[in-house]
Order: C-alpha cells, then sequence, then structure tokens
C-alpha cells in the first residue's frame, strides 16, 4: 500500500467509526455503563498493520506523512488497534512501531501510560533503539527516557 491508497482507507474507515467516536458519554457515577469499546473491525486491523508496514520501510517525509494522517483522522487513530499482545520482539516493534505512528496524539498523559506498559516488555531494550530513529524528536525522547 501507498501514502494516498493508505490516506484513502484510512479517510473511509475514519468516516464509518466518527459516529462512535464522537458520541456523547454522559458522566456521572455510572459512566462506565454506557462505554463502548472502540470499534477495531478486521478492516481497521489490516489497515494499521499496513500503515505500521509502509511507516517501517519508509523515508522520513513519508513517516511524517503518515503521523498525519492519522492525527487528521482521529476516530480510526483512536479505534485502531493490533490484536495481538506485545509478546515476542517482532510483536513489540509492531507496537512501538504504532505508538511512533501516533506520536503521542491526542494527550501525551495516554501516550505515557501506553509507553509504561510497552516497557515491561522484556523485549524493550532489544527494540526501541530501532523504533526511536524512525520517531518525531518528542517521541524519540519518551522512548529513549528512563
Amino acid at each position: 500500500m501507498d501514502i494516498e491508497a493508505l490516506r484513502r482507507s484510512i479517510g473511509a474507515l475514519n468516516d464509518q467509526i466518527r459516529p462512535i467516536a464522537d458520541r456523547p458519554i454522559a458522566f456521572g457515577k455510572d459512566i462506565l455503563k454506557n462505554w463502548v469499546a472502540p470499534p477495531n473491525s478486521p478492516e481497521t486491523q489490516e489497515t494499521l498493520a499496513a500503515a505500521i508496514d509502509l511507516y517501517l520501510e519508509s523515508g522520513a517525509q513519508e513517516r511524517i506523512e503518515i503521523r498525519e494522517i492519522f492525527r487528521k483522522n482521529r476516530s480510526f487513530a483512536w479505534a485502531a488497534a493490533l490484536p495481538f499482545p506485545a509478546d515476542s520482539m517482532e510483536r513489540l516493534r509492531l507496537h512501538l512501531a504504532h505508538f511512533s505512528i501516533i506520536d503521542q496524539y491526542p494527550d501525551p498523559r495516554d501516550a505515557m501510560l501506553w509507553l509504561a506498559d510497552l516497557r515491561r516488555s522484556p523485549f524493550y531494550e532489544s527494540v526501541w533503539r530501532e523504533i526511536a530513529e524512525l520517531s518525531s524528536d518528542a517521541t524519540r525522547r519518551l522512548l529513549s527516557a528512563r
């Protein structure tokens, strides 16, 4: 998949997911009663996997464009998740690449919590430098922080 095909695919999925992502949630003591998990369909997972593959093999300018596609399609970015845990070196590599694409958007505090989970992997020390080299300056600093 090239950048333009990725942009079209993510845009179409974003339009499908937006009504769920933008649905208001009533606050109160029963807030979790109305919570719905993000819709992570097989098509969403496949598109995320294609985005990650493209990101890992692209140059710096293309990686910036991929991060921007995710930033502009916030419903897709919110819903898309890899369907497996970071339980091997290759799977952690894919999770960290996804983390790099999201680039701490929309909330760096959420990114820090996500990264704290990823850092628990016994493979983190073997993988983080490779992904840091592909990341924005801010995400690179976060990946390398102790």
